[in-house]
């Protein structure tokens, strides 16, 4: 939906053009705006409120409309409000950068960045940012300064760039402590321990995280205090320290207003320590009707039932959890759809009045013929963009319908096996039932493949190893492609890991690391180009792999087909 959102603020702008001689009506309700600002603090609920009851703001003289903007964003920041849209944001910093202070200015650009992230234009909204943090050094609003460096921190962050997140969150950090902000200062540090935990860097994360929850006590803010102890909870569980880790999501639990975040965090606790039983009674006790969640529970369900050996009631709730999420997916285009349909029904009335004004001028003929051209070229872009996003989720479809398959698969040939048992001891068609065994064996194991030839990791390493690299001198495989690896791997073989670990209970992670790798069972050639060893250096790991797993082959038969058979 970014791309629709890219063709609304494209349309936003060409209506704009005809709105430019628009008059407004004068500042006749500033007492209102007055009203508004003083509640923002105490009541921003009712500021908001207020707020949206205003009639058409777009038609305010430019200093009212300003000034609603920057309030709108003040209620933003207090509450979980939308963001103005950026054509609004973009007047008032118009009239802020003629007629307002460098701190308001600085504001303004905020919130404007702020919208253009909303709208997926990453760039447009770092070049803001850069601007609104020159202005904030310039004049020390260490404040503001915090908050600009903590916004490009997560702007980095969903660009997965988790090294300059970092920066600007410890750079925030400082500011908000200058400053004397504890709340804020408390909140970049777990920001900071956050990046570091997704870097795999657990000892700095751990550090970091413990600073903040030091501080954080000192606040007479539970939700904060709340966050950042389940943020302490999730680092311990990667580090596999249970106990603090349930330490700490209890506490959580206890501190903020918000529950469910935390017991749905102590719910995955339980159920990779394997205390099946306590997830399951504390599932049992969450609202069951909170949509903002329907779908972990449904999702946690299906991984306690599977742990049970309920497999009918696991695939159930599988099911239902992916019902739901195509649910939530299909609810969130049909609100940014709403939301670009008031956006346009604005600006139309904005050029309604505008023509009004050039309704004799000569010109409208050709800019009406201009702007009826180049709408012609969204729309086709438009629909372009809609047949692929519709072929994208095609193919997730086709993904979810495998692992359906594979899921009845593994319970059809679970009974078959059982039945097999049965017919052993009776010894009735037990030919017939062997033969059925292999039979579902085998597409057993062409869904898995499929589903893992399938994956993006696979594809994207493919690509690295076809790709002509002169002068390389490192492995193309980095640590976040390490882990989707070895994530691909679970999905489509979730036994091997037990089976390896039976069979060489010491292996190191990095060996479980390069079976994983191996099982994508791609040539020596691509290999080699993968790692940045010799082909050669590639059948040696082969292996070296077989010896640590201690494992003695077949005439003709390769590791890669002993592991396939096993599992």
């Amino acid at each position: 939906m970014k791309r629709t959102r890219i063709l609304s603020n494209i349309l936003i702008l060409l209506f704009t053009f005809l709105c430019i001689g628009c008059k407004h009506q004068p500042s006749k309700i500033s007492p209102t705006l007055r009203t508004a600002e003083r509640l923002i603090n105490t009541d921003p609920d009712s500021a908001s409120s207020i707020l949206k009851r205003l009639s058409s703001p777009e038609k305010l003289d430019d200093e009212t409309f300003a000034h609603w903007c920057m309030l709108s964003g003040k209620v933003t920041d207090k509450i979980n409000t939308p963001i103005l849209p950026t054509f609004h944001l973009d007047r008032a910093l118009k009239w802020y950068e003629n007629n307002g202070t460098q701190e308001e200015q600085a504001q303004m650009k905020l919130y404007l960045g702020r919208s253009y992230v909303a709208d997926g234009n990453y760039d447009k909204a770092m070049a803001i940012y850069i601007d609104a943090l020159e202005i904030a050094e310039k004049n020390k609003l260490d404040n503001l300064g915090g908050y600009i460096n903590c916004y490009m921190g997560d702007l980095y962050e969903q660009k997965y760039m988790q090294k300059q997140a970092i920066d600007k969150y410890k750079t925030g950090a400082n500011k908000f402590k200058t400053a004397n902000n504890v709340r804020s200062y408390a909140c970049a540090l777990r920001d900071v321990g956050r990046e570091y935990a997704l870097m795999d860097s657990l000892s700095h994360a751990l550090k970091v995280m413990q600073k903040a929850d030091s501080i954080a006590i000192r606040l007479d803010d539970d939700n904060v205090k709340s966050s950042i102890t389940n943020s302490l909870g999730n680092i311990y569980q990667m580090q596999h320290e249970y106990s603090k880790a349930k330490a700490c999501f209890i506490k959580a639990l206890e501190q903020g207003k918000d529950k469910m975040p935390d017991r749905m965090a102590l719910v995955k606790l339980y159920i990779e320590t394997d205390s099946i039983s306590q997830a399951y009674d504390l599932l049992e006790e969450a609202p069951q009707n909170d949509p903002t969640y329907t779908f972990t529970i449904k999702y946690f369900y299906s991984q306690i039932y599977e742990a049970k050996g309920n497999y009918k009631k696991a695939l159930e709730n599988l099911q239902e959890y992916t019902e739901i999420t195509d649910s939530i997916v299909y609810a969130d285009n049909q609100s940014k759809i709403l939301e670009i349909e008031t956006k346009y029904n604005v600006l139309k009335a904005q050029s309604e009045i505008d023509d009004l004004k050039i309704a004799k001028q000569k010109y409208i003929i050709i800019l009406t013929v201009s702007i009826a051209f180049t709408l012609l070229i969204l729309l086709s872009y438009h629909i372009y963009r809609k047949q692929a996003t519709s072929k994208i989720q095609k193919q997730q479809e086709e993904l979810n319908q495998t692992k359906f398959k594979l899921l009845d698969l593994s319970l059809e040939l679970e009974k078959k096996r059982n039945q097999l048992e049965t017919a052993k001891a009776k010894n009735e068609n037990v030919d017939k039932l062997q033969e059925e065994i292999t039979d579902l064996s085998l597409k057993h194991k062409k869904l898995q493949n499929n589903i893992l030839t399938n994956s993006a990791i696979y594809k994207k390493l493919l690509q690295l190893a076809k790709q002509n690299m002169p002068g390389n001198d490192k492995p193309l495989i980095t640590d976040n492609l390490w882990q989707l690896i070895m994530d691909a791997i679970t999905v489509a073989y979730p036994n091997l890991e037990k089976l390896v670990y039976d069979l060489c209970p010491d292996l190191s992670p990095q060996e479980w690391q390069y079976c994983c790798f191996y099982m994508f069972n791609y040539d020596s050639s691509d290999e080699a180009k993968l790692l940045n060893i010799s082909p050669s250096s590639a059948r040696t790991k082969h292996l070296r792999l077989r010896q640590r797993l201690n494992i003695t082959l077949e005439p003709k038969t390769t590791l890669y087909e002993y592991l396939i058979q096993s599992m």
